[in-house]
């Protein structure tokens, strides 16, 4: 597992809300857990990247990954190539996911992206990874989960001052799923599924869906 301290040793030279949000969303948001469950090597699209961080955790992880990130936000796209200014460490394009076409990989993944996208465009969204994907390939989903009820409300409010009033992530409304139901949108396709829940010793109901083509 990529240590805190690799993380924050790239962030460095970042500017003080960055490194607090980096530093944030790591003690609340277990992506440094979620990188074990990724193939050590492989083209890896990282749909919805933001700025960057799950990528970065991605490379650091196993330099044998060729990381891809795609985003709508240039201003954050922008950012994560400031971060990596001192090497290339992945590479950032600019896409709408819910129009775009998306690249090649051996492994997608969606880390907190797919709620903000209404209910058939996520189906849409994971039909196209599935189709572009070879035999043995993945689709990583981590999301939160509607169980237990009283994590759900919890993100769902921290959600709500987020993105609705400070405006931090693009979208309006949120489209949250049971984890079951993910599982079973990738079983629709023909994946084999597994689900990995990561909430323990967390106040948000994490959970991953791994689907293998």
């Amino acid at each position: 597992m990529v240590a805190r301290k690799e993380i924050y040793r790239l962030y460095r030279h970042a500017d003080w809300k960055t490194k607090l949000y980096v530093r944030i969303k790591l003690r609340i948001c277990p992506l440094l857990a979620v990188e074990t469950y990724l193939p050590a090597r492989g083209r890896v699209v990282d749909l919805g990247c933001g700025s960057g961080l799950f990528s970065f955790i991605l490379k650091l992880g196993s330099p044998l990954r060729e990381i891809s990130g795609l985003d709508y936000d240039t201003s954050k796209l922008r950012l994560a190539e400031n971060i990596q200014r001192a090497g290339s460490l992945c590479q950032f394009f600019q896409a709408d996911l819910t129009e775009g076409s998306f690249p090649p990989a051996d492994v997608y993944t969606l880390i907190d992206v797919l709620y903000l996208i209404p209910f058939e465009k996520q189906v849409t969204i994971l039909r196209q990874c599935y189709e572009l994907l070879p035999p043995g390939g993945y689709i990583i989903i981590k999301e939160m989960d509607t169980k237990p009820r009283w994590k759900y409300f919890w993100n769902y409010f921290q959600e709500s001052v987020s993105v609705k009033i400070v405006g931090f992530t693009r979208g309006k409304k949120f489209y949250f799923r049971p984890a079951a139901e993910w599982e079973s949108i990738l079983k629709s396709f023909g994946c084999l599924t597994s689900l990995v829940r990561l909430d323990k010793g967390y106040w948000y109901p994490h959970v991953l869906i791994i689907g293998q083509k």
